[in-house]
């Protein structure tokens, strides 16, 4: 009788599999299709896949009810696949579409995210959450906000994962109502807060004990205890906000910034209280954003801050842009700046507009700049046009120094917002 020996084909290691599969991180149709393979597949598929959750309405998906029916969807899937919930480290909502245009006298826009049941029990069950990006088309009113979903809401914050949060078109009535959302974060190390008010304490709601804060005009809600929150990163990006120094800078501040590593400040009305801010912070700061905007040159001493290692500044007033560089620049030196590595400077103006450029240039070759590793110029011009060759001429001193990157502004993946030209760059996990 003839014996047919069974054959089993080879099987790759499960380690050598994971690798292979953590290559397709951003691949979805790839990493669908390996967790259709076999059970030992699935979970590094679902690792990825489900990695970033995004309720965000692109232009085609402009209806709330798209957002409603992917976030009822999501959901029931993970309350019937708990197993899940663990692979969820990123969650992106965002309030209304992007083509909502309310009426400028309305106040702020509802068009699902306090309304959907759902997003209430996404937020009571993600328990991984390590970063939060919650923004709005339209001014969102935390005084509007029902009860219940800021009860779900300070739920989400209160996982011990999170570690980043950004919050885009928020208007807080005053900063108890802000330190009251934060006081429920329990390892927070990054905080973004873009295109948002925090009005002035000048009415009843800012005489609350600091472990209540207002929903509306007859109930409050109770939130944790005073623990103080220690930043790495802070980015302010077109905020409105007449107390950030005392709430910041005070001794009883729910935030602590004395050992924060990267701040980044966007168009912010008061250059003295940045100034603040970097006295505050000193030797421990290693990167530092500035868009100063409409403000005049303004004599930041950037010494104080001897662990800078990378430096950028985002320019776009031609009468200011080379003033503010060489000012800032001018503040720092091999000695008192020992670590600083990396200088950028983004002109967001039309280069025949701008002149100078052999002074700035100057500063780079002298022996107080001579640590530079990399230096990145980016010019509101085609690179093969006139007015950016004048200025790589003019700049001939650091171009011999081979450390240069120069690059054109205003392609695709470089445009911005309309509160901030450019955006500031998003903070990524250390």
């Amino acid at each position: 009788m003839a014996y047919t020996e069974s054959y089993a084909p080879p099987r790759l290691p499960q380690e050598l599999t994971d690798h292979i599969i953590d290559h397709l991180y951003d691949d979805s149709a790839s990493l669908r299709s390996c967790a259709l393979v076999c059970h030992s597949w699935l979970p590094p598929s679902r690792y990825h896949l489900f990695a970033k959750v995004s309720l965000k309405a692109t232009s085609a998906q402009a209806e709330p009810s798209y957002l409603v029916e992917r976030c009822k969807r999501l959901h029931r899937t993970l309350v019937e696949s708990p197993e899940i919930i663990c692979n969820i480290r990123e969650l992106e909502i965002c309030e209304g579409s992007p083509l909502h245009h309310p009426h400028p006298d309305v106040q702020g826009s509802t068009t699902w995210v306090t309304t959907e049941r759902s997003l209430t029990g996404l937020f009571k069950i993600l328990t991984h959450v390590r970063r939060f990006d919650f923004s709005a088309t339209s001014a969102l009113y935390w005084t509007l906000l029902p009860p219940t979903f800021q009860k779900a809401l300070c739920t989400l914050l209160s996982s011990p994962s999170l570690t980043y949060v950004r919050i885009h078109s928020w208007v807080f009535p005053n900063s108890a109502a802000l330190s009251s959302l934060l006081s429920h974060c329990k390892n927070l190390k990054a905080f973004g807060i873009s295109s948002t008010a925090v009005l002035t304490d000048n009415h009843t709601d800012s005489q609350l004990p600091p472990d209540q804060v207002n929903t509306n005009n007859d109930a409050t809600i109770s939130v944790t205890e005073h623990q103080e929150i220690s930043l790495d990163v802070l980015t302010l990006d077109f905020v409105t906000f007449s107390y950030l120094e005392y709430w910041l800078l005070s001794n009883n501040s729910l935030v602590n910034i004395r050992s924060l590593r990267e701040l980044r400040v966007a168009n912010f009305y008061d250059a003295s209280v940045v100034d603040k801010l970097l006295q505050a912070v000193g030797g421990s700061l290693e990167h530092f954003h500035l868009k100063p905007g409409i403000w005049d040159v303004y004599p930041f001493n950037l010494s104080r801050n001897s662990g800078l290692r990378s430096i950028r500044l985002t320019l776009d007033n031609p009468e200011k842009a080379l003033p503010w560089a060489i000012a800032l620049l001018s503040t720092m030196s091999a000695t008192t700046n020992p670590y600083l590595e990396s200088v950028g400077l983004e002109f967001y103006s039309d280069p025949k507009k701008i002149d100078g450029w052999s002074e700035l240039d100057a500063l780079f070759i002298q022996p107080e700049l001579s640590g530079l590793k990399q230096v990145e110029i980016g010019l509101f011009a085609i690179p093969t046009h006139a007015d950016f060759k004048r200025v790589q001429d003019e700049m001939d001193g650091v171009v011999a120094r081979e450390i240069v990157r120069w690059y054109r502004l205003g392609i695709k993946s470089q445009k911005s917002s309309r509160q901030l030209t450019p955006r500031i760059s998003r903070y990524e996990a250390f």
